[in-house]
């Protein structure tokens, strides 16, 4: 029987939310490492903590026991997809899908990159595990936004699914044990349409076919190598739309899968998953101040961006990175979140995690919150009654106009003391570096 695991006792959980900490996030005498992390789940921790456990270093935690599952348990009605827009370097060639072996960097490589498979820059930016047990009808889904895991072949569980050279930023995770395996199968078609994700590492049970019951299974498996979304494309093609699906747990907690293909070419928070949710959002995601991470902008009939009231900007080399955005709906308002502190939430022993704090330069994590029109400035919502403004997103795509062109998505739920705990820690005022 597969489930997400819980992060104490290994037990099985309905759900799980990780934010990993970024290195050297923390007060002078207690810098991070770079694997401590804050959980949250569906049954028994109900608040977001930092976890006594840390990620790669014992046989511990959530991520551990879930993962570990796939390699204790060898009956063979159990199967999995593993895909990360990164390849694991430790995989080897019968990890391939069927009808996508990647190509290999050559010895003339850089000394980093010899011998290892070539990413495909044209599948989605996505991470993550979907795993099935036919015997008993439970599955999982992992979805996440560390590259290159999980390691496979990796001798005495060297670094129990989370390696060192992983710890530098700051990363999202959330896993969810799923209703039956029908409901693997219809994210598997999502994730087939939608995500297009670069995948390895699968395992089949022989009676997962072409024509059986879970046909997107089988699909997924197969391996995925999309064109190049090109705007020569888009014009000859056409743009495929969306994906906008309901879900289920195991214990019957409804979630919402929000995807999109890079046939979709548009920008995913502004002009999808805020319209969808009919709200204002506030997003956490990857984006330097490089001219390749120029932010995407929404144009008027007239030639003007459209900014929000609240806009804040930053300058870097003679440009500006505004950070508030009119979504495509014109309705709304989306917020990005530039800087991280956890003063406002405590540690597995109670005490305040006062000095934790961090730039979203040092974050890879991709969350989002909702936000209503009627509620902008307001730092808290009612945890009784306010659930339909309590949306939390967990997503693959960063706000960059280059994912535009590469699949992805957000599971987006409505979980408010989630959401009053992720308020909490966004920065209002000042920076930090």
């Amino acid at each position: 029987m597969l489930s997400a695991k819980n992060d104490q006792t290994g037990d099985a959980t309905d759900w799980w939310f990780m934010y990993k900490l970024p290195k050297d996030s923390g007060p002078t005498g207690k810098k991070t490492k770079g694997n401590e992390y804050l959980y949250y789940d569906g049954d028994k921790q109900r608040t977001l903590a930092l976890s006594s456990n840390t990620l790669g270093t014992a046989a511990k935690g959530a991520l551990y026991h879930t993962m570990v599952q796939l390699l204790t348990d060898n009956s063979e009605s159990i199967g999995w997809i593993h895909y990360n827009d990164e390849y694991p370097y430790s995989l080897q060639r019968e990890d391939w899908p069927p009808n996508r072996p990647p190509k290999y960097y050559s010895e003339n490589a850089r000394e980093k990159d010899r011998g290892h498979p070539i990413d495909n820059s044209h599948n989605g930016h996505c991470k993550g595990t979907l795993a099935f047990d036919l015997a008993t009808d439970t599955a999982f889904w992992l979805s996440h936004s560390t590259p290159r895991i999980p390691g496979l072949h990796l001798e005495n569980d060297e670094d129990y699914f989370y390696p060192e050279y992983a710890y530098t930023y700051a990363q999202t995770f959330i896993c969810i044990s799923l209703k039956d395996v029908a409901t693997a199968n219809r994210i598997a078609e999502v994730l087939s349409t939608q995500h297009e994700p670069q995948v390895f590492g699968c395992r089949l049970p022989s009676t997962v076919t072409q024509n059986s019951k879970w046909p997107d299974l089988w699909r997924l498996a197969q391996g995925i190598e999309p064109p190049s979304y090109s705007s020569s494309y888009i014009a000859k093609h056409g743009k495929r739309d969306p994906a906008d699906i309901e879900f289920s747990s195991q214990a019957g907690k409804s979630f919402r899968l929000i995807a999109k293909s890079g046939a979709w070419h548009d920008d995913f928070w502004i002009n999808l998953v805020g319209p969808k949710l009919d709200t204002d959002l506030r997003v956490e995601t990857w984006r330097r101040l490089t001219a390749s991470a120029t932010l995407p902008e929404n144009v008027d009939s007239s030639g003007n961006a459209e900014y929000g009231q609240d806009d804040s900007v930053n300058k870097h080399k003679d440009t500006l990175y505004h950070h508030e955005f009119v979504e495509g709906d014109g309705q709304h308002d989306e917020d990005e979140i530039t800087n991280l502190d956890l003063a406002m939430l405590n540690d597995s022993q109670g005490q305040s995690l006062q000095g934790y704090t961090w730039a979203y330069t040092h974050d890879h994590s991709k969350w989002a919150l909702s936000e209503k029109p009627e509620e902008r400035g307001v730092r808290e919502v009612d945890t009784e009654s306010g659930t339909d403004a309590a949306w939390v997103c967990v997503a693959d795509l960063n706000r960059m106009t280059s994912q535009e062109k590469r699949g992805g998505g957000a599971i987006c739920f409505h979980e408010p003391t989630l959401w009053q705990d992720l308020n909490e820690i966004e920065r209002i005022g000042g920076d930090i570096t």
